[in-house]
């Protein structure tokens, strides 16, 4: 990886900073935030301080919130050990929107979605977390409405792409 590559944040991720529309997590908010178009991905990853910085650098990427702006993508090659993406399985990518996605469930039903928010987190694949995910709009449709049902699934959408 080019750990000198620097990303900055699209207009929907200035969008997002203004208005909070996709009521992300704190931690990925956090990171967002930092993303100044001049700060390089190693620097990010040392002052975030979050063992799954960089899955949160590449949510942000496929969320449209940030752009690469010079160097390579975060995604490209696997140099971070432990916390570094799966070249084949993209593992770190997975871990990420496994959190998030989590978070985002729990935001929308609270503690009453505890153990759906936990098989979100044991899913193993994009296609695993998109089908649970299916069967959690329709759950938070029926328990809270449809239109936080279908506010959830945008949300889902723009993590998932």
């Amino acid at each position: 990886m080019d750990k000198t590559g620097i990303y900055s944040k699209t207009p929907k991720g200035l969008e997002e900073i203004d208005t909070r529309a996709l009521k992300l997590p704190p931690k990925l908010r956090q990171l967002l935030i930092m993303v100044d178009g001049q700060t390089d991905v190693a620097s990010l990853v040392d002052r975030f301080e979050q063992e799954n910085a960089v899955g949160h650098i590449i949510a942000l990427e496929h969320m449209g919130l940030i752009t690469l702006s010079r160097g390579t993508a975060v995604h490209d090659v696997s140099e971070f050990g432990d916390g570094a993406n799966d070249p084949v399985g993209r593992e770190e990518d997975v871990s990420a929107l496994r959190l998030e996605l989590s978070h985002l469930l729990l935001d929308s039903l609270g503690p009453m979605a505890t153990d759906m928010a936990m098989k979100v987190e044991a899913c193993k694949s994009r296609a695993e977390l998109r089908a649970l995910c299916e069967t959690c709009r329709n759950m938070v449709t029926g328990m809270v409405g449809k239109a936080r049902g279908d506010k959830y699934w945008a949300q889902v959408e723009a993590l998932l792409g």
